[in-house]
């Protein structure tokens, strides 16, 4: 799991004779920010010699956190050896060596003298736990970790140990990474941020690692994205960029919102030769976005497109504004929608409630929309229906200005007329509003029982 952790340190070279061109490569396992417990653990060191001289001797030291060795240096004779020479060394620290960071050096010596020599650093600590770092992108910007947000791999955090010693390592490819046998105590983590992306959890701090347990630090990013779009010469003021159809630049646009931390965003900026406009590098969050319309020209689409939503790495494109020269209204055709909904069966002198669902599936807003329901012959309306007016047996909802997206549910609750001989009922509402051609919906109720039975018959005497 560890990726940022350096196994090997290339050889160092000194002395005059380095010039024969001596080198050693010196690992080391475990290798922080692992480390090993005294009394019980081993630390084992592995080494790779090469020279074109005459090989003579090379001796093995371990020192202490002060730089002072903590034992007898141990020589090797190896006169006349071939290279290269390899090996490996192991110490155990004794119970009570004292926690911190150390070294363990080999010095090679050729016939002529000292050559070269190589240092690789190790921890020592009395007890040992687990570090685990979380690593995601925090799609909504919220600054919390929720369901479907994914890890981001091949991450690093710099890590410092509780002895104050550096050390880093890097996520997997889910995201996280768990480093066993860390020395127990208080960790400080920083995430290396990269470009492109933004902490919204704090990027770095301090976590407790227990002695047998598990220290977790977590830390969130997002990738700001663009809220784009055109403000362009609608000719034919059909609310569509149609081929020949120019931007329009110089026009202001401001963007408002909230991020998902809560933080408000208020931007303004005005369109370019093409009409283009864009408000890049926005953290995620809901916004809107308004164009103030330019002296001498009316707008045919809406002035403002709200719910815009930004998430982590994506942007939220095509929020266009149509505008035409003139200062006259444009009517333009507005996409409304109507659902009657009644029950399919019903009984003679039974009370039920049609429901109708009025719908502005347009981008600009429905203008003088109005509802109207003509209560059939055979039913009979239990109350004027609220927000509604009824003449000659019609019953109207005035619904004004809808926005778009915006919809309304009318309620009308009616009786069956106990003695009508019909066998069904049949019940139409329509929807009109400025530039639309009326839109109707039928809904048709069986009558189950049968009607009642007529008396015939005469009186005699």
């Amino acid at each position: 799991m560890l990726v940022a952790v350096v196994l090997a340190l290339a050889a160092m070279f000194a002395a005059a004779s380095g010039a024969l061109g001596a080198g050693i490569q010196l690992d080391r396992s475990i290798s922080p920010p692992q480390a090993v417990v005294p009394g019980t653990g081993t630390q084992v060191f592995t080494f790779n010699i090469t020279y074109t001289s005459t090989a003579n001797r090379y001796e093995f030291t371990v020192y202490d956190p002060n730089g002072t060795p903590v034992s007898a240096t141990e020589t090797v004779l190896t006169p006349g050896a071939q290279s290269p020479i390899t090996g490996n060394r192991t110490w155990t620290p004794p119970a009570g060596t004292p926690a911190g960071r150390y070294q363990a050096e080999i010095r090679f010596f050729s016939s002529t003298g000292f050559e070269a020599q190589a240092r690789v650093t190790f921890d020592v600590a009395a007890q040992l736990g687990s570090l685990r770092l979380v690593k995601f992108e925090d799609l909504n910007g919220n600054g919390s970790r929720d369901a479907g947000e994914p890890g981001v791999p091949n991450w690093t955090f710099n890590l410092i140990n509780p002895q104050g010693d550096p050390s880093d390592a890097r996520t997997g490819t889910d995201g996280t990474v768990t480093i066993n046998n860390v020395p127990a105590g208080t960790w400080r983590a920083d995430e290396v941020l990269q470009n492109g992306w933004v902490a919204v959890t704090p990027a770095g701090g301090t976590v407790v690692v227990p002695a047998g347990g598990t220290g977790t630090f977590t830390a969130g990013n997002v990738r700001p994205a663009p809220l784009s779009g055109t403000v362009w010469i609608d000719t034919n003021s059909n609310a569509r960029i149609d081929a020949g159809e120019n931007g329009r630049a110089g026009v202001t646009l401001t963007l408002t919102g909230t991020t998902g931390l809560g933080t408000r965003v208020n931007e303004t900026t005005v369109s370019t030769g093409d009409g283009s406009y864009v408000f890049p590098e926005l953290m995620p969050g809901t916004y809107s976005v308004r164009m103030t319309t330019p002296g001498g020209f009316t707008a045919t689409t809406a002035v403002v497109r709200n719910g815009r939503i930004i998430t982590s790495n994506v942007g939220n494109p095509n929020n266009n504004f149509g505008i035409v020269a003139g200062g006259g209204v444009v009517t333009q055709t507005p996409d409304v929608t109507i659902d009657k909904r009644g029950p399919a069966t019903a009984l003679r002198g039974q009370v039920f409630t049609y429901t109708i669902v009025v719908r502005n599936n347009s981008t600009f807003a429905a203008r003088n929309v109005q509802v109207t329901d003509l209560v059939p012959a055979n039913l009979t309306l239990v109350a004027i229906p609220a927000g509604a007016t009824i003449r000659n047996g019609v019953v109207t909802w005035s619904l004004g200005t809808m926005q778009p997206g915006a919809s309304r549910t009318l309620r009308m609750r009616v009786r069956v007329n106990p003695t009508t001989n019909a066998t069904r009922l049949v019940n139409t509402a329509t929807v009109t509003a400025t530039g639309l051609p009326p839109k109707r919906d039928t809904v048709t109720t069986r009558l189950r029982n049968p009607p009642p039975t007529r008396r015939i018959g005469g009186v005699t005497g």
